[in-house]
């Protein structure tokens, strides 16, 4: 705590000490800015009118030497005006004086609760990706966690996946991450998308066609199960395949063998199947549009992709990839987001998924390479406003709010997923939940309490 006043220090200390926190308590900034890195600590309160570094200068000197850590601005002559620079410079609140020990507590309290969520998902997605390699999915979504949990039970086996989720949410990096992590990843994985053929191409490019095989066949050619053979053979789209398709690609995957287009010679191959499609499959089963036999010989080990408006924190950090993605293979300086577009682009429904936003970004870079990206850059479809929609935690996000109160909800919703999570884990226990949170049990009875949970419903 860097404070610039002794008379009120002595009560917040009070305050914000308890069993589970220590309190340093600073008189300069320069004091305060010499210990920060040793003492790393977990959230800064710094007060604005210290004379060594008085206004946001201060609050800049912190986040240079620690960028991540959460900061409470305390100022003695709050404006509005001063509000709204202090959290677009990043600040994690802003209070004016007087406050009250209470009021400051809670805001302690929330900042370190939401800072040891991130931390959490953020631990949990580095050790997905350095074990398993999940380098190409970013994500700080509980829903993403799971799923970079099932690329990591089946990846080790050769039984056949079907991912499912819409068009764009990042099947093919699944597929892509299971072979990676497969005994198979020294050899091919084989992508084919066979919407994107007529019946009878697709035939050929599945299973290869001999010389004189149908018209304009002038050779012999493997088809993918070939190409793949030892390795992984990833099928997108397969719910969009003909049903005489699905009757021979059931015979490939129960028997591993097949004939070339106009061949005789039966062909054996050892492959792992990926398939994916954004059909719902069981509707195409009832309408017959899909083999019943087929759609269970694929659904061995499903995994959903939750489509990018269900997961929108991870729309920042993916914009922020994407833009240096981008700003890298076209050698131009990327540019930076303003808070009223990045409010735009959080608004959004994305119909296309995290292909849209790549593809946005793209545009972005050559467009406003080297500058701000300002919300009248952004295409009309993202600036019309639409009717709120609600995302997957019940939360609205096209309502109005501002950015920090946006990003105030996406952190709740983060929150909530990762207490739930522990506490289905530990069937409702308070003591163990809140050890492996790393809080107190108190702690977790209050935020339960403000997220709407109760350990009652885990038993």
């Amino acid at each position: 705590m860097i404070d610039a006043s002794n008379s009120e220090t002595r009560a917040y200390e009070f305050a914000l000490n308890s069993d589970d926190r220590q309190v340093t308590v600073c008189g300069s900034a320069q004091a305060g800015l010499t210990i920060l890195g040793d003492l790393r600590p977990d959230v800064v309160v710094a007060a604005l009118d210290t004379p060594d570094l008085p206004g946001l200068r201060l609050f800049e000197a912190i986040r240079h030497r620690a960028p991540s850590t959460p900061v409470v601005l305390v100022a003695a002559n709050a404006t509005a005006e001063g509000a709204v620079l202090a959290i677009r410079a990043g600040a994690t609140d802003y209070l004016g004086r007087p406050i009250s020990p209470g009021l400051l507590s809670e805001k302690v309290v929330r900042a370190l609760t939401h800072a040891r969520t991130r931390r959490q998902l953020h631990e949990a997605q580095r050790e997905a990706g350095d074990k398993w390699g999940f380098t190409q999915l970013l994500s700080l979504s509980p829903r993403m966690v799971t799923v970079f949990d099932a690329i990591r039970k089946v990846a080790g086996t050769d039984a056949t996946v079907l991912v499912r989720g819409e068009t764009g949410t990042g099947k093919e990096l699944v597929a892509r991450a299971i072979h990676d992590r497969s005994r198979r990843r020294a050899k091919n994985l084989i992508s084919v998308n066979c919407g994107a053929f007529t019946e009878s191409l697709l035939e050929s490019e599945l299973f290869g066609h001999e010389k004189g095989g149908f018209t304009g066949a002038v050779g012999r050619r493997a088809g993918v199960f070939e190409m793949a053979d030892g390795g992984s053979l990833f099928l997108d789209e397969l719910g969009d395949t003909s049903l005489n398709v699905q009757v021979n690609l059931l015979r490939v995957l129960e028997e591993f063998r097949f004939r070339r287009v106009g061949g005789t010679e039966q062909v054996s191959v050892d492959v792992r199947i990926i398939a994916a499609t954004n059909v719902d499959l069981e509707n195409a089963v009832h309408d017959g549009r899909f083999r019943e036999d087929l759609f269970y010989r694929l659904n061995v080990f499903p995994i959903t992709l939750p489509p990018l408006r269900e997961r929108p924190e991870d729309i920042p950090i993916l914009t922020r990839h994407f833009l240096m993605d981008a700003a890298k293979e076209y050698e131009l300086e990327p540019p930076t987001v303003t808070p009223e577009a990045m409010e735009i682009i959080l608004r959004y429904r994305w119909p296309g998924n995290v292909r849209q936003l790549r593809a946005l970004c793209e545009r972005w870079v050559i467009q406003c390479a080297g500058r701000e990206l300002r919300a009248q850059d952004l295409p009309a479809e993202l600036t019309v406003r639409g009717r709120p929609t609600e995302d997957a935690a019940g939360l609205f996000i096209d309502d109005g709010a501002t950015l920090p109160q946006l990003t105030e909800r996406i952190v709740l919703q983060v929150e909530r997923a990762y207490l739930d999570k522990l506490l289905n884990r530990n069937r409702g226990h308070l003591i163990q939940t809140a050890a492996a949170a790393g809080i107190t049990r108190r702690t977790l009875f209050t935020r339960m309490k403000a997220l709407g949970l109760n350990a009652a419903d885990y038993k």
